[in-house]
């Protein structure tokens, strides 16, 4: 896997309107878990602006990278027999990271981050489909209406990035079997959200599941 330092992207190419909409629903899902949440571990840090923007609003945010170079507070390689500290933080949250490692090592670290938690974990991770959206918005309809019609691309193997492994929707990678691991990692599906206008990442809202082993 690739430091993300090593790939020279700017961030005028990076922070596209696609992938502001994203920061907006990372923002929001983590908005929508109220007082639970204080603590935060964001993994995949990148540009930290995620990071900035919650500090900004009240949260305690720790970060965590492979990426030395990004200066997290702490170097962690989610591919490894890693360890964090228990019950530290209410929420960990990793945006577009789990397809970065082949499938079954994305699997050891959700178990894991499960063990880890105080309460939730918030992912995204991308959806690859075939797609036509439809936004109606006008000056007296408040907010717009939306219909997407999208298709998985399950005869393709492909993913739409270099540096993906794997993305949902692919051949042998159903959504099906994506949220099959985050279950039998110890998860419950407490939210699923896609936005129509850029549906290619795919958000979880998972609680800890007290029960399993």
């Amino acid at each position: 896997m690739q430091l993300i330092t090593s790939l020279d992207i700017r961030n005028s190419e990076y922070l596209s309107k696609n992938r502001l909409i994203s920061y907006h629903h990372q923002l929001r899902l983590i908005f929508s878990l109220g007082n639970q949440v204080k603590n935060v571990l964001e993994i995949g840090i990148f540009n930290s602006l995620l990071t900035d923007l919650l500090k900004n609003n009240g949260y305690n945010v720790s970060t965590a990278d492979i990426d030395p170079n990004l200066k997290p507070d702490m170097i962690l390689d989610l591919t490894t027999d890693f360890s964090l500290p228990k019950n530290k933080f209410d929420a960990i949250v990793l945006f577009q990271v789990l397809e970065h490692f082949p499938y079954e090592q994305s699997e050891q670290a959700l178990k894991k981050l499960a063990q880890a938690t105080k309460k939730f974990l918030v992912i995204s991770i991308p959806y690859c489909t075939q797609y036509l959206s439809f936004q109606i918005k006008t000056s007296f309809s408040g907010r717009p209406r939306h219909l997407l019609l999208n298709v998985p691309k399950f005869w393709s193997t492909t993913p739409v990035c270099n540096e993906h492994y794997w993305e949902m929707g692919l051949k042998g990678y159903p959504k099906k079997r994506i949220l099959n691991s985050v279950v039998n990692a110890g998860f419950i599906i407490k939210q699923e959200y896609i936005d129509p206008t850029y549906p290619y990442h795919y958000f979880l809202v998972l609680e800890k599941n007290s029960h399993s082993g």
